[in-house]
């Protein structure tokens, strides 16, 4: 997309894009770490308070459904365009979120580096699963049941060592 069709889309003036952002990658870019930290913001807050990990991880999942379904443009945005993209700045950007995404689950000195491993493992079949379901298809409106059974199909995988 051009700097012009983005500011269209946006509903903005060229001018206006360009006293914001430098280019389309920079616009991109940025509204890949605002959907991140709120989704980050989103998974911190459900994972924080008592229960196991099963009951934590349900936490997040219903919490991330909720903010699926209020953000969908963020959210294809953040799991979907950013998991397929050719950009580097992106996909650095991906792998961070995944990282702290890790690093909230993870606290430092409880695990292994096979339960390091495991919590990136599980992590990553998360985001894979967003991806799958909310990349369907250009015209597909992704059912949010879908996502939650995708989700959910993965809480075995969680009953090992995340803490």
């Amino acid at each position: 997309m051009s700097a012009a069709e983005v500011a269209v889309a946006a509903g903005v003036e060229r001018r206006v894009f360009g006293q914001h952002y430098r280019n389309v990658l920079a616009c991109g870019a940025a509204a890949f770490d605002e959907a991140a930290g709120e989704c980050w913001s989103v998974c911190a807050a459900a994972w924080r308070g008592e229960g196991d990990c099963v009951e934590r991880y349900r936490r997040v999942v219903e919490a991330v459904l909720r903010w699926t379904a209020s953000h969908r443009d963020a959210a294809r945005f953040l799991f979907v365009v950013a998991a397929r993209a050719c950009e580097p700045i992106l996909i650095a950007r991906l792998a961070a979120f995944k990282e702290s995404v890790a690093a909230l689950i993870e606290r430092p000195g409880d695990h292994t580096p096979a339960g390091s491993t495991h919590v990136e493992f599980v992590v990553g079949l998360v985001f894979r699963a967003a991806e799958r379901v909310l990349g369907a298809g250009a015209d597909a409106d992704p059912d949010a049941a879908d996502l939650r059974r995708e989700l959910c199909a993965l809480t075995p995988f969680v009953r090992t060592p995340l803490r």
